[in-house]
């Protein structure tokens, strides 16, 4: 759960007032002191959201893609907590009453592993003293540990398929690979095979054979995984996933070329500048390290990507191995 808050620069306040602090001490009366009535929450406010939330989990069915990688990843992480809906089910969400969400509430406040992230101009001195002494009022205990945990690979393929309202099919590919260790080589394959619009299965897959409508690919390094997805033809399932496994193999086998890494390194420097072009971005960046030994600055990062060599993206390629297959095709037709 995240509470965001956001202002301009003391600096450019017109009377010298200070924002920061205030803004501090808004978001903590938000947090820490919210509307309850009778030891919880409004019910107005908890139905009022209940059907939002419902609203939300229903809606992923009107989405091809969204439900795709939805039930796709329902299959690939099966057991698994990525591999449950994002917003719950709609039963989960017509059980909750005023009295639950506010225990589940208190129960975050006081077990939960609490990040704070300020990005601006300030040095942010004022805030650290606000949020130490305020959090540090809270009676806290059993804090719980993140220690996200690669994906095992299933000892056979999972294949899986659903019906729905659509006249193309979404295929998604799910490659794992647990033992890898080297992050900077896993992106800058997965920025080589789909990532970027010169890889390969945006030539040569949708451009030269033209069997898809798109074809790209991302990368997760909590999970070691790489995800391909693709909208394709019905008829064109089966060359598809054929097309995306030979190309997987033929950089197993020979490698990629120089022009190719340089393209992908370019393209992941520019992502990692881009992080500056906002204080929500720079955040996001630093926030997604949180369960990392180390946490690294953009410039760390590019320079860490830089150094990566054709070598290191074979051995990389070498080490995934394909683990689930979803097709959400079209209902046929009497």
């Amino acid at each position: 759960m995240t509470f965001t808050i956001s202002s301009i620069d003391d600096r450019y306040t017109l009377d010298g007032e200070k924002l920061e602090e205030e803004c501090c001490n808004l978001l903590l009366d938000c947090i820490l002191d919210p509307v309850t009535e009778n030891g919880a929450f409004p019910e107005e406010a908890v139905e009022i959201m209940k059907q939002e939330l419902i609203d939300a989990i229903e809606s992923v069915k009107g989405d091809p893609r969204s439900y795709a990688a939805q039930q796709g990843a329902k299959a690939a992480f099966d057991g698994e907590p990525c591999g449950l809906p994002v917003n719950g089910t709609v039963e989960q969400a017509g059980a909750i009453t005023p009295q639950s969400a506010y225990a589940a509430y208190r129960n975050l406040l006081e077990h939960s592993r609490i990040e704070i992230f300020c990005a601006g101009c300030s040095d942010f001195s004022v805030s650290e003293n606000v949020f130490a002494e305020r959090l540090g009022a809270l009676t806290r205990s059993d804090i719980c540990t993140l220690e996200p945990t690669p994906t095992p690979l299933k000892s056979v393929i999972c294949r899986k398929s659903e019906k729905f309202g659509t006249q193309q099919a979404i295929l998604r590919m799910y490659f794992k690979a647990p033992q890898l260790a080297d992050r900077y080589a896993g992106a800058v394959l997965s920025m080589i095979l789909g990532g970027m619009t010169t890889s390969r299965f945006f030539t040569n897959i949708r451009e030269k054979q033209s069997l898809c409508y798109y074809c790209s690919s991302f990368s997760n390094r909590f999970k070691k995984t790489i995800t391909v997805y693709s909208g394709v033809d019905p008829a064109n399932v089966a060359k598809t996933e054929h097309a995306v496994m030979s190309e997987f193999m033929n950089v197993c086998m020979r490698g990629i070329t120089e022009e190719e890494l340089e393209h992908a390194k370019l393209e992941l420097y520019e992502s990692a500048r881009s992080v500056y072009d906002s204080p929500s971005a720079l955040s996001a960046w630093y926030s997604s390290q949180i369960t990392d030994p180390e946490i690294l600055t953009p410039e760390q990062f590019a320079k860490g990507a830089r150094k990566v060599t054709t070598q290191q993206v074979m051995n990389a390629a070498r080490i995934y191995a394909l683990d689930t297959v979803f097709t959400l095709s079209p209902e046929e037709v009497e």
